[in-house]
């Protein structure tokens, strides 16, 4: 956080990254998915944020990245259901086929 001009602490930061997920998860727009792993990244990488903390924060910008394709982890099945899916494609289209069953 030293390093880094106008550093917040991690809880703000996740702050941040949730509201841009939300913003994604709504929207399926990919800038906000990557503003959502860009905060979330900093997060996982912050020596002074809880263990815990970044170890979920790491594996929800895997997740993002990589639409939780992570070869045998929890999750792979998502992307794998996409083929060819650019990353952040597996949450945009799991809202898209939600949004097309509520109308």
């Amino acid at each position: 956080m030293h390093d880094i001009p106008f550093a917040q602490p991690p809880a703000r930061m996740v702050a941040g990254a949730l509201a841009h997920l939300a913003t994604h998860m709504e929207t399926g727009c990919p800038r906000a998915a990557y503003l959502a792993a860009m905060l979330l990244e900093q997060v996982a990488n912050d020596p002074e944020a809880d263990g815990h903390l970044r170890a979920h924060a790491r594996e929800l910008v895997e997740i993002l990245d990589h639409g939780g394709d992570r070869s045998g982890d929890r999750g792979s099945d998502t992307a794998a259901t996409i083929d060819g899916a650019a990353p952040h494609a597996p949450i945009a289209g799991e809202m898209a086929r939600r949004t097309s069953r509520r109308n």
